[in-house]
């Protein structure tokens, strides 16, 4: 049997053949010297139709046998073979690992899939940020508990888990983005349950993602939707006319291109000199970002003061205990029913102030840095460790020729728009 270092990269580019072939696992040796060991017995599977197999092979009682260890890529080639050192440890004391199995499989087992999921929530969840803690949560909570959590996880079918996810998607009320994301946690929590021992496989890791789709059932694309300068001056209409602190903030996302939440979340604390801090427990990426706010846009900020600056949020709601505002279905809703711009999305205000700055001919690198996103600023992780420039000044100037194109079309200066 062939021999190789087996590397994610090996993995992915292996090609299926015209008969099955098995690859052993080496050591690595570089130079003349041992890098890494390999596991003695570890092995994957080609079948002519593409499948990959992880195996560890060993002998027991002068029997070879192959103890099937889990899917490429549903299981990395790192884990598989810490997996198999882990047999190798089994065998070297004289058990059976294939029985050992065998023994797991037919002992009894309690545990539902409502115990696994509490704690899952208890020992998982604190290591994320808030927002999508509670996001899990609520996933947890109201649609898998319902269905699933009667259940010992290991009695659970595939056919199950599909007869859910299709009924999210497909249902009176179809939501195939929701279903994608309840099939991501349900799968987060199996792979918990897995290095756990709790469970023996992921029913979830073969079910396909639900392609988001429209009326009629034809597939929606990727939304690229931005507003021309009549579409501009309509909703600035809207904003102006709205309640505050509603329509600032809308402003607000129009003028600087940040995130909903985010910017939903500004504290008075964060603002100093002209500079606006998005904290790194708030941020996407869960890195400080500094946004230095153009005129204009501290203007609004000021004007709000009277009517929120004794609260800790720049849009705290008026529903009093000093927290900010943390919706804006209402009036997108209205904005969508009343004005000429009937495909309304506060998201599309961050694409629109994207889509002009590229205009002004702001750098791409740049344009990255002030939305904050880390693929359009080029911040690979080589970038992201030693490109320390925080293009501060090149992120203020193109805030403010943005902030003064903006004026110019909403004051309906239609020269050079």
């Amino acid at each position: 049997m062939p021999k190789k270092r087996l590397t994610e990269q090996f993995l992915r580019n292996l090609k299926p053949q015209e008969k099955r072939v098995e690859y052993y696992d080496q050591h690595l040796i570089k130079d003349g010297q041992l890098k890494k060991k390999g596991v003695k017995g570890f092995l994957v599977r080609l079948t002519k139709a593409g499948n990959k197999y992880f195996y560890y092979n060993y002998w027991h009682n002068g029997k070879s046998k192959k103890y099937k260890i889990g899917t490429y890529p549903d299981i990395g080639v790192s884990k598989a073979r810490e997996i198999a050192r882990d047999l190798s440890f089994q065998v070297d004391k004289g058990l059976d690992p294939q029985a050992e199995k065998k023994k797991r499989k037919q002992a009894p087992d309690p545990r539902t899939f409502k115990e696994i999921s509490e704690e899952f929530k208890e020992k998982y969840l604190p290591t994320l940020k808030k927002k999508t803690r509670e996001e899990y949560t609520r996933i947890i909570d109201v649609e898998l508990v319902p269905k699933l959590g009667k259940h010992p996880i290991k009695e659970i079918s595939r056919k199950q888990i599909i007869s859910l996810l299709d009924g999210k998607a497909y249902g009176k009320s179809p939501a195939p983005v929701m279903a994608n994301r309840i099939r991501a946690r349900l799968s987060k929590i199996y792979s918990f349950a897995i290095d756990r021992g709790l469970a023996e496989a992921n029913p979830v890791s073969n079910i396909s993602k639900y392609k988001k789709t429209k009326a009629g059932g034809k597939v929606e694309k990727k939304r690229n939707r931005y507003y021309n300068p009549d579409e501009i001056q309509e909703l600035w209409k809207y904003f102006d006319n709205w309640n505050e602190p509603t329509g600032s903030v809308l402003k607000m996302l129009l003028i600087t291109g940040q995130r909903k939440t985010e910017t939903m979340n500004m504290k008075w604390d964060d603002i100093r000199k002209g500079v606006w801090t998005i904290p790194a427990e708030l941020a996407k990426n869960s890195e400080q970002h500094l946004v230095p706010l153009s005129d204009m846009a501290l203007q609004i900020i000021e004007e709000l003061r009277p009517m929120t600056g004794k609260s800790d949020y720049v849009f705290c709601s008026p529903q009093g205990n000093n927290e900010p505002i943390k919706w804006l279905t209402r009036v997108r809703k209205h904005i969508q029913d009343n004005s000429d711009v009937p495909d309304f999305r506060p998201h599309d205000l961050r694409r629109t102030v994207a889509t002009y700055m590229a205009k002004l001919g702001v750098d791409r690198t740049v344009l990255g840095k002030i939305l904050n996103h880390k693929g359009l600023a080029g911040d690979d992780q080589v970038t992201a460790i030693y490109d320390r420039h925080g293009y501060m000044d090149e992120k203020r100037e193109a805030l403010n020729n943005w902030a003064y194109k903006l004026q110019r079309i909403i004051d309906d200066k239609k020269e050079n728009q």
